[in-house]
C-alpha cells in the first residue's frame, strides 16, 4: 500500500456534531441511538464505544453453535480488544490519532418499506464514508 493511499484510509469526518458524539462515546462511555447513512444504505442502531464493540462481538461469539469457531472468534476479539486499550494508553501519553471507525449494537439495516432487514447485529463501518445521520428520539 503507498503512503498516499495510507493517508486515505485514515482520513476521518469533519463533521463536529458525529466527532463530538464519538468523543462522548469513547471517553464517557455513553451510548446514543442514532440513524446513520452510508453511501445510500440506511443503519439505525446505537452508538457504542470500541471496547464495547468488541466485548459485545466476543460475548455473541459464544452462542455460535460451532464451539471451535466460538472459541476462535471469542480469543480473537479479546485480543483486538487488548491492543485497542494499549493503543489507547500509548495514545494517552502522545498525540492522540484521529477516530477511523464507528460502532452500532443492535444495527438494523433498513429497507426502502422502513422494515428491518436485519436484526440486532453487531456493526463497524468508516466515519469518513457518513453521508448524515440524525439521532433518534432525544426525548
Amino acid at each position: 500500500m503507498t503512503k498516499k493511499n495510507k493517508e486515505q484510509d485514515q482520513v476521518s469526518t469533519d463533521d463536529a456534531i458525529i466527532l463530538m458524539f464519538l468523543d462522548l462515546v469513547e471517553q464517557d462511555g455513553i451510548e446514543l441511538d442514532l440513524t446513520l447513512c452510508i453511501n445510500g444504505v440506511v443503519i439505525s442502531g446505537t452508538l457504542i464505544s470500541a471496547t464495547n464493540y468488541y466485548e459485545g462481538v466476543t460475548e455473541s461469539s459464544k452462542n455460535l453453535k460451532d464451539s471451535t469457531m466460538s472459541k476462535i472468534i471469542a480469543k480473537k476479539f479479546s485480543d483486538l480488544k487488548g491492543d485497542y486499550a494499549k493503543q489507547k494508553e500509548e495514545e494517552e501519553e502522545s498525540e492522540s490519532t484521529p477516530l477511523t471507525f464507528i460502532h452500532l449494537k443492535n444495527a438494523v439495516y433498513l429497507n426502502n418499506e422502513n422494515s428491518p432487514s436485519h436484526y440486532g447485529t453487531w456493526w463497524r463501518g468508516r466515519i469518513s464514508s457518513i453521508d448524515g445521520f440524525s439521532v433518534n428520539d432525544l426525548k
